[in-house]
């Protein structure tokens, strides 16, 4: 079961005996692109790790508006919660064909009693997670939505980027209402500017994929000013 192994954070700086131990218990799957892997409050019995792939975490607004609170790389703890006996607070979903580990929270709750650095794993997780959410907090009460989307779309190029003769592509389908919902804008305002964009040829989709032609241009928007009227209010969505 080798797959992606050798990143999954929760094993990290376990002896090797220890880790392989880990790993015959988890409970393994193939799964596939738009399986949903659970849902925003369901009993969360599981903590989970793609080995490979990529999912997303979404929640729903009571108005019934999605976010995309972040797409998940192999090697990523999710469903953390089932450690506490809770509910999972977002929906996950597989984006493309991968392979998900799965371990039943009381068995990784035995396991970290007798090796707590399995608890540090988890933590230092959860803490990289809390920054990118205070990050994703400050794009969207000061900068305006060029900023906000090239920084997205830049995140998802050091993530999951795959260089192909046409620039680097994101190797799973990613929408212009995705890219919407991911930085909290709207699908207008996201697909006027991505249009701005093709017609510059920094992008271009292909097989549904979002292609990157010129990474760097499109990095240059992080460092431009853009005009008072494009900055976003912060009192609505755009």
């Amino acid at each position: 079961m080798r797959d992606g192994v050798e990143t999954i954070g929760l094993l990290a700086g376990l002896a090797p005996e220890v880790a392989a131990d880990l790993l015959r218990q988890a409970q393994r799957r193939t799964v596939h692109a738009d399986e949903v892997l659970f849902t925003a409050g369901q009993p969360a019995r599981s903590v989970h790790v793609l080995a490979s792939g990529a999912a997303k975490l979404m929640q729903t607004t009571p108005k019934g508006a999605r976010i995309i609170v972040k797409y998940v790389r192999p090697g990523e703890v999710f469903g953390s919660p089932a450690l506490l006996d809770k509910f999972y607070p977002v929906d996950a979903v597989s984006v493309m064909d991968g392979v998900e580990l799965q371990w039943p929270s009381e068995l990784l709750r035995t396991f970290i009693d007798r090796q707590p650095r399995v608890a540090f794993n988890v933590i230092h997780d959860l803490e990289t997670r809390l920054r990118e959410m205070e990050d994703r907090l400050r794009d969207l009460s000061n900068e305006p939505v060029e900023h906000r989307l090239a920084r997205a779309i830049l995140k998802l190029v050091d993530t999951f980027g795959r260089r192909t003769d046409d620039g680097v592509e994101i190797p799973f389908p990613v929408g212009r209402q995705d890219l919407a919902d991911l930085i909290g804008s709207t699908l207008p305002t996201v697909s006027r500017t991505l249009r701005a964009w093709e017609t510059q040829r920094q992008i271009r989709r292909s097989r549904r994929r979002l292609v990157i032609a010129d990474v760097e241009a499109v990095a240059r928007f992080l460092y431009q000013e853009t005009s008072p009227e494009s900055k976003p209010r912060r009192a609505a969505r755009r």
